[in-house]
C-alpha cells in the first residue's frame, strides 16, 4: 500500500572568518568557522554538524574549505522492502546570498557552496579522511578516502540532488577609503598607494542543479553542504603564477585583508510516495549500493 512521506532537515547558519591577513601575507592562518546561533542571520536550531577532515576538532581544511552534514536513517525501508517514489526535493533558504559582515580588500576569486543529497551512508562520522573540496564533484567523480584509497559517491544514481552555487564580490557595492571608510593598512602600510576596498555585498555568479531523484531506498541518506572560500588566499595578488616582470598588487603589499562570510540557513524537504519495491528494484538498488562503492 502506497502512502505519502516527507523527510525534512534544517542546516544552520555558518560564520566563516579568515581573520586579519596582514600585508605581504597570502595565507589565512587564523581562519575560523562556527555555527551562527544568534543575531539577524543566525538560527539556534539545526540538524547538521561539522565534518572534521583530519580526525581532530577543527572543521577547516587548508583554512578555506569546510563542510557540514546530516544523516537520515531509513533502515525502516530496508525492513519493509519499500522505497520512496515520485520524489520531489525542495530547498528553502533564509537568505539567497551570504552576508559579508566585515570583508575588506578581498582578492579576486569565487566562493563556492554545494548542497548534496547522497543515497547511502558515506560514514562521515567515522571516516575523517576525505578532502572537503572534492565533495562538490560527487556523481561526476568519487571522493577518495585517504585511509583506504576507496572512492565513494562516484556513481550518478547515488546523487539524488546536487546544487552548485558560486558567489563573487559585487563591484557596485565596493566602497573605497580614505574618503568612504578608514584605512586598513599594515604596520608599515601605505594607504595612499592602495586605498582599502570594503565589500558591501556578494552576488550570485553561477548556479547549477543536477541529480537523479528517481527512487530512494535504505539504509539512509547523507546530506552535505560544503563551502570553499577561495578569496581567503591572496595568491592572485602575489607573484605566484605571474611572469618575471610582474609585481605584487599594491593592495597586497601595503594593506591587510579579511573575508568574513555568513552563510544562510536552509531547510531541505524531500517528499515522495512510499511503496513496496519489486524484486528487480530490490536486487538492482541494493546490489549497487553495497557493491559499487568505488569508481
Amino acid at each position: 500500500m502506497s502512502q505519502p512521506r516527507m523527510i525534512q532537515t534544517q542546516f544552520g547558519a555558518i560564520n566563516y572568518d579568515s581573520g586579519v591577513i596582514d600585508s605581504n601575507n597570502a595565507t589565512p592562518l587564523a581562519a575560523s568557522v562556527v555555527f551562527d546561533l544568534s543575531g539577524p542571520f543566525g538560527v539556534d536550531r539545526h540538524n547538521d554538524k561539522f565534518y572534521v577532515p583530519t580526525g581532530g576538532t577543527v572543521p577547516l581544511h587548508n583554512f578555506i574549505h569546510f563542510a557540514t552534514y546530516d544523516y537520515v536513517d531509513l533502515r525502516d525501508l530496508v525492513e519493509e522492502k519499500s522505497g520512496l517514489d515520485d520524489v520531489i526535493i525542495n530547498i528553502q533558504r533564509l537568505d539567497e546570498l551570504p552576508y559579508p559582515e566585515i570583508t575588506y580588500n578581498m582578492p579576486p576569486g569565487n566562493i563556492y557552496e554545494t548542497i548534496l543529497v547522497v543515497l547511502g551512508d558515506l560514514k562521515l562520522e567515522t571516516s575523517p579522511f576525505m578532502e572537503p573540496s572534492e565533495f562538490r564533484k560527487l556523481g561526476f567523480d568519487g571522493v577518495t578516502n585517504a585511509n583506504t584509497g576507496e572512492k565513494q559517491g562516484g556513481l550518478p544514481f547515488e546523487i539524488l540532488y546536487r546544487e552548485n552555487r558560486s558567489y563573487v564580490q559585487d563591484p557596485s557595492q565596493n566602497f573605497v577609503s580614505p574618503d568612504q571608510i578608514g584605512s586598513q593598512a599594515g604596520l608599515a602600510g601605505n594607504a595612499a598607494a592602495a586605498p582599502t576596498r570594503f565589500v558591501g555585498n556578494y552576488r550570485l555568479n553561477s548556479r547549477t542543479i543536477g541529480g537523479y531523484p528517481d527512487l530512494i531506498v535504505g539504509p539512509g541518506l547523507t546530506i552535505i553542504r560544503v563551502c570553499s572560500v577561495y578569496p581567503a588566499f591572496r595568491l592572485s595578488q602575489t607573484l605566484d603564477g605571474g611572469g618575471p616582470t610582474d609585481a605584487p598588487a599594491d593592495e597586497f603589499t601595503f594593506l591587510r585583508s579579511k573575508v568574513q562570510c555568513k552563510f544562510t540557513s536552509f531547510q531541505l524537504n524531500i517528499v515522495g510516495t512510499q511503496r513496496k519495491l519489486t524484486a528487480t528494484e530490490t536486487a538492482t538498488y541494493y546490489s549497487n549500493i553495497l557493491n559499487n562503492r568505488s569508481v
